[in-house]
């Protein structure tokens, strides 16, 4: 691969296909739109554009597309944490098959995309020289820091700068930061529009996009907040178990507050179990009729022993859950993640990890196990749920509508009402809160990590008799009308089914999902089934796509001039260099490299589920292997 060089010129040049683009949502279009006419059209390029757009919208999206024709030069985007910092690099890396550029139909040609640049400690300014794009993380910047670029790139090293859930950017090393590269444009965006205590986020509000929007266009999921009612629930007090309480009696006696009988409910093991019954329910529900869309359940917990007890609660009903927390490794972190994407996980329990900028659509139950005191973390929880299951995948209705299941005694329906009323304002929001997400989300503390507890000691919460439930919808969409009027076609099926039959519910249930149930065949020899899609996969890539490359392409097999391509430039694939012999080798080794970092396994430790992924995975990298090679052997595209 030759020297790169860099062109200043590049987001003004370039041409990116914006306008009409179906493979773009309307908030990206005319998000874009407003900030250009913001900072072109109005010349109002001191004034910071705030861009306002819920979780699962496009985000990451409009942030690689605001540069162009916008930007005079580099863009710095700036993100409030790793997890943050990994989507937006994955999204915007034009060497990733799947990326932004290509999933949307951006650019055709791969040579078309700009260059990225992740900034790491020590990495060289002749690297940074080349790039249009530079990605980081916020406490990359601090001036304490002698790595900080702001300690020696020049004021005027950026024309664009990009912040990143901007509700963080009141915070001391993001006003340093635009304070230093004081002549660029600068964007925030958020997905958070909370205001609270007045804090002022300076800039003017260019766009908002409303959660109410975005779910009548089938964007994100609707949304139904559930909350388990006991019968009763009665508490003990200073570990004196021979004598109960009802909530009501310590409020009027005054011997306990709201805030410990929350926390009382929270820590409970019984009260958690009915939660998880309930969640359990929910997800068995979405996953009922044979359904083949892998729904999970995200919880959230007040501490990381918290969080293990939760677990440890949903293992012994049979489910597979994990529990992600700051203090296990990177590594361990990442693999945890990866058994999320790749399906070998039911639950997962996070503590102060999985907030914003963390995006899995197949999260289709939120279970709380925590009070909230702040708005803000509780709608970035409730945000994990949000992001869509492509329309391709959907089997029913209730596939894409969230359900937020939570204990009544937690108190969080001021919140939801709360969440509800802010999101659906008509008014235009001119000003944003930069909370403090400390007492609230993730603190330095080992056991009690996330929720601030006072020296008093809980007290025990006891359930008596049976709990009802009670449901409430953020919005009555499209897609919960199909749900209800679902509903009722099923209830009316299993009604005729116990006439017909003088059957229970339960057995007319049973026979009415078998009639629904979709390609349900089962192996007589999985055996056979697991090696043979495991000889299909080496097949297809070594007997069928690196073949039909090297021959469609004219490659000559001996030779191994593809090495300088940039398949092999970056980290991930640089090593495959040394090792393979050849072109074709590089091409085999380049695909199954790309299909074991997307399963997060070797090879010998996949499981049936994983072959299946592979395959799917196996075509987007092949689309992708296909741009650069065209580019890499300057070939006339229009020839294939």
């Amino acid at each position: 691969m030759g020297k790169l060089n860099y062109n200043e010129h590049y987001f003004e040049m370039a041409n990116p296909y914006i306008y009409n683009n179906s493979e773009l949502r309307e908030p990206q279009i005319q998000g874009y739109y407003k900030v250009y006419e913001h900072f072109v059209v109005r010349n109002k390029k001191r004034i910071h554009a705030i861009v306002v757009l819920p979780t699962g919208v496009g985000k990451t999206g409009l942030m690689g597309l605001l540069p162009f024709h916008i930007c005079e030069g580099r863009v710095l985007i700036i993100t409030p944490q790793l997890t943050i910092k990994d989507t937006v690099v994955d999204s915007l890396d034009p060497d990733n098959p799947e990326s932004f550029w290509y999933r949307r139909k951006i650019f055709n040609r791969v040579d078309e995309t700009p260059t990225l640049v992740e900034f790491e400690r020590g990495i060289k300014n002749e690297i940074l020289d080349v790039a249009n794009i530079v990605i980081l993380n916020i406490h990359k910047l601090q001036a304490r820091l002698s790595s900080s670029p702001l300690n020696y790139l020049p004021k005027d090293y950026f024309d664009m700068i990009i912040i990143d859930e901007a509700h963080h950017s009141t915070a001391n090393t993001w006003v340093e930061t635009i304070n230093h590269f004081d002549k660029a444009k600068v964007v925030k965006l958020t997905g958070t529009p909370i205001r609270t205590d007045g804090v002022e986020l300076a800039g003017e509000l260019v766009y908002k996009y409303k959660l109410s929007q975005a779910m009548a266009k089938g964007y994100v999921k609707s949304l139904r907040n559930i909350e388990y009612v006991p019968e009763q629930l009665l508490l003990t007090i200073d570990k004196d178990e021979a004598k109960q309480y009802t909530v009501e009696q310590l409020l009027e006696l005054g011997l306990r507050d709201e805030d410990w009988i929350r926390r009382s409910v929270a820590y409970s093991r019984e009260c958690s179990k009915s939660v998880v019954i309930e969640s359990i329910k929910l997800l068995e529900h979405k996953r009922s009729g044979g359904s083949k869309v892998p729904h999970k359940i995200i919880a959230v917990a007040c501490s990381i022993d918290h969080a293990e007890q939760i677990k440890q609660l949903y293992v012994e009903l049979g489910y597979r859950a994990e529990v992600i927390h700051s203090r296990k490794t990177l590594e361990e972190q990442n693999k945890i993640k990866q058994d999320i994407e790749n399906h070998r996980l039911d639950v997962i329990i996070h503590v102060a990890m999985l907030g914003e900028g963390y995006d899995h659509p197949y999260l289709s139950v939120a279970a709380i196990f925590r009070p909230f005191k702040n708005e803000l973390p509780y709608e970035q929880f409730i945000g994990r749920v949000l992001r869509v299951i492509p329309e391709e995948e959907v089997e029913k209705p209730d596939d894409n509508i969230a359900d937020v299941v939570s204990h009544h005694n937690l108190k969080l329906a001021e919140l939801w009402d709360k969440y509800k009323r802010e999101l659906q304002e008509s008014e235009v929001i001119k000003h944003l809160q930069a909370e403090n997400l400390l007492d609230d989300s993730e603190s330095s503390g080992g056991g009690t990590q996330g929720v601030k507890v006072d020296n008093i000691p809980l007290g025990l919460a006891e359930e008596q008799g049976t709990g009802t439930l009670t449901t409430d919808l953020y919005l009555n969409t499209e897609l919960i009308k199909r749900q209800k009027e679902e509903e009722q076609r099923q209830k009316e099926s299993i009604n005729k089914l116990q006439e017909l039959l003088h059957i229970d519910y339960e057995q007319a249930l049973s026979i009415y999902n078998q009639t629904r149930t979709k390609d349900t065949a089962a192996f007589k020899r999985p055996d056979l089934y697991f090696a043979n899609r495991k000889k299909s996969l080496d097949d297809e890539i070594r007997e069928i796509l690196v073949p039909q490359l090297v021959t469609r392409f004219h490659i000559n097999q001996a030779a191994k001039n593809l090495a300088d391509c940039r398949l092999f430039s970056g980290r991930k694939y640089m090593w495959i260099k040394e090792k393979a012999s050849d072109n074709g080798a590089l091409l085999a080794m380049y695909f199954n490299t790309y299909l074991r970092n997307e399963i997060g396994k070797k090879r010998e430790d996949w499981k049936v589920s994983d072959y299946d992924i592979a395959f799917e995975k196996l075509s987007i990298a092949e689309e992708f292997v296909e741009k650069v090679l065209i580019e890499y052997l300057n070939i006339d595209s229009e020839e294939y």
